[in-house]
Parts: C-alpha cells; sequence; structure tokens
C-alpha cells in the first residue's frame, strides 16, 4: 500500500519521528530478540533493525525462516533465551483475532497471557522487555482485549515497558485489503456505525523502537479522532456502491 493510499485513510500525515532511523538510534551492541516476527510488524521491525550498525537481531517464531520459538512452552523459551542472551525482547507474537478468541478461550490466554509470563520468568537480568498490545485491553469487553491486560499488568509490575496499539492499516487481513480484492461490478461492504483508531504499519515499527527507548511504561501513539469505517470508504473508493452491514 502505497502512502498516499495510507494517509488518506489515516485521515493525517504519518507522524515523521516514527518513520526514520536518524531520530530513534538503538545503542551499538544491543541484542534485540523478538517474538512473532514472520508477521507484519515483525518482518517490518526486523528491517528497520537491521539498518542500525552493531546491532545484532534474533528474529523467532513458529513459522517462516526464524528461529523456532513457541512462547506457551518455557522449555523452549527459556532454552532459546539463555542461548541468545538478549538485551531487549520484544514481544509481538500473540493471538490477535478477536472473533476467533471468543470460540478459542484457552488458546488465547495461554498465547497472550501465559506465554507472556513464560518470557518474564525467562528474562535475563538487565534485559529490557517491550510488549506491544492493543487498545482492546482498555477497559476489555472481549477474551483478546482481557488477556492482552493481563499482559500489560504483568509486564508492567516486572519493570518492562508496552507499546499499546492501535489497529495497524497495512497488516495481513485487514479490511482494506479485503475491500481491494472485491471485484469492481461489487459493492463494498461496510459497517457504517463502526469506528476506529488507525496507526501505519511504519508508525508502528517507529513506535516500538521508540518504546524501547523510553524509561519503562506504557505508551500510546496519539490520535486525533475515531474514523468512521463508511467516511473511509468514501474516500477510498468515492464510485463505488456501499453495502450496509451489522456489525458481528
Amino acid at each position: 500500500m502505497d502512502r498516499e493510499t495510507v494517509e488518506n485513510i489515516l485521515g493525517r500525515p504519518q507522524y515523521q519521528v516514527l518513520l526514520g532511523s536518524e531520530k530513534l538510534k538503538i545503542s551499538f551492541g544491543e541484542r534485540i530478540l523478538i517474538t512473532g516476527a514472520d508477521g507484519s510488524i515483525g518482518r517490518a521491525l526486523t528491517e528497520r533493525i537491521r539498518n542500525y550498525t552493531g546491532v545484532e537481531c534474533l528474529t523467532t517464531d513458529i513459522v517462516g525462516d526464524h528461529e523456532y520459538l513457541d512462547i506457551t512452552d518455557f522449555q523452549n523459551v527459556f532454552s532459546v533465551v539463555n542461548k541468545f542472551s538478549p538485551t531487549i525482547i520484544v514481544n509481538i507474537a500473540g493471538a490477535k483475532h478477536a472473533p476467533l478468541g471468543e470460540r478459542e478461550i484457552w488458546k488465547t490466554l495461554s498465547i497472550n497471557s501465559i506465554g507472556m509470563k513464560n518470557i518474564i520468568d525467562a528474562v535475563p537480568q538487565n534485559c529490557k522487555l517491550v510488549l506491544t498490545s492493543t487498545c482492546k485491553a482498555n477497559n476489555p469487553e472481549i477474551v483478546y482485549g482481557a488477556s492482552k491486560l493481563i499482559a500489560e499488568k504483568m509486564v508492567l509490575r516486572a519493570g518492562g515497558s508496552v507499546a499499546r496499539y492501535f489497529n495497524v492499516v497495512e497488516t495481513s487481513g485487514n479490511v482494506f485489503e479485503i475491500w481491494n480484492n472485491v471485484k469492481e461490478d461489487q459493492p463494498i461492504k461496510v459497517v457504517a456505525e463502526c469506528e476506529r483508531h488507525f496507526i501505519s504499519l511504519e508508525e508502528s515499527v517507529g513506535f516500538i523502537i521508540y518504546t524501547m527507548l523510553a524509561p519503562k511504561g506504557r505508551y500510546i501513539v496519539n490520535s486525533n479522532k475515531r474514523l468512521n469505517m463508511k467516511d473511509i470508504a468514501d474516500r477510498l473508493y468515492p464510485e463505488r456502491e456501499k453495502q450496509i452491514i451489522s456489525p458481528r
């Protein structure tokens, strides 16, 4: 997705401080372990980190060409962490599909909450821990949000930091990808009363790095206002028919 399209969705320019490496400088000699590295954010973060000189990065996941790491398996977590001896751990791994989380409650809790506890128990002394979380952890109404809130509280209590995300525009399976694959002679399906906050993929990567460098705590990217999905659909596809559907 090009920058113009992304900013059309956001309804604002991207935050420049989060886009480049020159203002967010990771120190020489840092050893960064990333979980969930095969996802959209993990791949983009890895690419940005590898632009820094003298910074070593170990990417881990249960899929893809990475060091195998299942965060629900404590022995696996301890072995990988102990072998690499990271100075920073960024936990991006998670069960992120909100509707699926309502059906697979234990799996969601195991990955998002117990998996986070396994990482905390394996963290070396003087290693900074960063968790990527979600705005759905604020007064959660769904299992996904509740499991992430538990993880946030554990990380903060352990002296780590939380990067609490809004919806990231360019992640795989997003609504814009779905809309873009609808045939031109078919209507775009929209939940008219649905409102969301968004950040871009580039902003999300810079946000993680900012949280790495900042004092311990919980951080969020400023958002001007909630965006109505019907308004976004009209901006992206002004000539297309819109079919209004009910919320899930």
